[in-house]
């Protein structure tokens, strides 16, 4: 029981550095489909609302720190998406694409209330979440028995 606890607070902290990183620790650790999601979402819902909740400071930091170059073709790919799919859409896809942090930041900067996003955002966490481990661990189960 205390090395299950160990485990799930270490995938628990890799979900809080983004979806795509850490179902792949998931797997590696040999926990389930629906644990590893599970755990990952909820650790990077903690950094968005983290993220969220820092607000303005943060927004002034982000702004002063990441080059304007990488700053502009992020938003580029976060505005053709918010005029395609809307605020919803965003927060569904982008979690997945361009990862929930990066979402939040985006968000923050583009958005000017973020508040509609949460929602749909944490709602996306949890979907890529899932989905990505369930076939990571799918896939893994594959390799194992085709080998």
């Amino acid at each position: 029981m205390e090395e299950f606890i160990l485990k799930a607070a270490g995938l628990f902290l890799a979900g809080m550095t983004g979806i795509v990183k850490a179902v792949p620790v998931g797997v590696a650790m040999g926990f389930t489909g629906f644990q590893t999601g599970l755990f990952v979402s909820l650790g990077s819902t903690v950094t968005v609302f983290i993220l969220y909740f820092s607000g303005e400071p943060l927004k002034k930091w982000i702004t002063k720190k990441w080059p304007k170059e990488k700053m502009d073709k992020k938003k580029g790919r976060f505005s053709v998406l918010l005029e395609k799919y809307g605020v919803t859409g965003v927060g569904l896809l982008t979690p997945g694409t361009l990862g929930p942090i990066t979402s939040i930041i985006i968000g923050l900067i583009v958005l000017k209330d973020t508040s509609k996003l949460m929602p749909y955002l944490v709602a996306g966490i949890f979907l890529w979440s899932f989905l990505l481990s369930w076939l990571a661990v799918g896939g893994f189960e594959l390799l194992k028995s085709l080998f």
